[in-house]
């Protein structure tokens, strides 16, 4: 997608303070030169006043970018600006996103062509990236499925589905199980990989598997083959009952959702402060979740870990919320004329105090 993403305020001055506010001992943090080079050749330790901190060793860092590495960052949290993007995807896949940087200025691949096991959307921010695609030689691959482990059974096919490049602003979507090479094309490129996470039948399966414990089939004792073959019908059926309950479900989706988190910006000066009642008419609203529509219909969300039964007037009010991202309170109560305007100020601000609703800061 072509000028799909709005770039205006990044510059290499965000790029820098994004890395350096990440956590570089952490394994999410790595340099990529003829493999991943490891921490004690660009990371030193100290002792600041007592407590021990890690910082990168410029002077290694810089040689590296100059010999053509590439910097990278995974699951960056609590960065503004990268936050936008990343809840822009997460609106548009309905999944959670975990978001990566990568920073370049030589024409050396940061990786050798590789397939990842999860959907991603690279959004080019600053300079320009090659990317090379191939069709999948193995159909959706599961984490524990890494092309490194495979490509001997699946090697990556020899004729090219898709060459190009991409310019500031442009948004490529790379489906899991998909062979890519993305090439420096030399001066500064840095661009994101905003991963995405969805339930898959296997963590259903998982899930399902647990909850066998409440059968008879599934606790009793293994004999012999030849003895247990009624024993494995018996559980067949059990399983097959579990798998098609449409309760169970619903029960696994309802505990996936509840499983995720939103960091949603704070608000202290607003939720901290005695002296505030209610939030600002001015506000800008959304839900925070990334599956906002899940129960809806049976009247209920799940936000931020938090299920909430919704009444008539609550389930109107949260729809429209749901059907209008960044919508002002001030406008939603004038789509909801029928509703006592001060009662709506003060439900939203209860929700958005407990996590549910996420205040939009400009």
């Amino acid at each position: 997608m072509r000028s799909a993403a709005s770039i205006t305020n990044f510059s290499w001055r965000d790029a820098n303070e994004i890395f350096s506010r990440s956590d570089v001992y952490s394994k999410d943090f790595k340099i990529s030169y003829n493999g991943i080079r490891p921490k004690y050749e660009y990371v030193e330790s100290y002792l600041d006043v007592g407590t021990l901190r890690h910082r990168l060793i410029k002077p290694v860092v810089y040689d590296f970018l100059r010999k053509g590495a590439t910097l990278i960052a995974n699951k960056i949290t609590n960065e503004p600006l990268i936050y936008e993007f990343s809840r822009a995807i997460a609106q548009y896949t309905g999944r959670q996103v975990v978001s990566s940087a990568y920073a370049a200025f030589g024409t050396k691949d940061s990786y050798r062509c590789h397939w990842d096991t999860r959907d991603v959307f690279a959004i080019q921010l600053i300079g320009r990236k090659r990317w090379v695609l191939y069709e999948p030689s193995l159909e959706l691959p599961l984490y524990t499925q890494q092309s490194r482990d495979y490509e001997h059974l699946h090697p990556c096919p020899s004729e090219v589905y898709m060459d190009t490049i991409l310019e500031p602003g442009d948004v490529l979507y790379i489906p899991r199980g998909w062979w890519h090479n993305p090439l420096p094309l030399g001066g500064g490129t840095f661009h994101l990989a905003l991963g995405t996470f969805p339930a898959y039948a296997i963590d259903y399966l998982s899930w399902i598997v647990a909850q066998m414990q409440n059968f008879l089939s599934a606790r009793k004792a293994l004999v012999g083959r030849k003895q247990d073959d009624e024993l494995m019908d018996a559980l067949a059926m059990d399983l097959s009952s579990l798998i098609r309950d449409r309760k169970s479900y619903v029960k696994f989706i309802d505990e996936f959702i509840g499983a995720t988190r939103i960091e949603t910006p704070l608000a202290i000066d607003i939720f901290g402060n005695e002296q505030v009642d209610t939030i600002s008419d001015k506000m800008p609203l959304r839900i925070a979740t990334q599956t906002p529509y899940h129960g809806l219909a049976d009247h209920y969300i799940i936000a931020n870990g938090t299920k909430i039964n919704l009444s008539t007037h609550s389930m109107a009010l949260i729809t429209t919320i749901i059907e209008n991202p960044g919508i002002r309170v001030e406008n939603l109560k004038s789509h909801h004329l029928e509703l006592d305007g001060n009662k709506i100020t003060k439900l939203i601000t209860n929700l958005c105090h407990h996590d549910i609703i996420e205040i939009i800061h400009p």
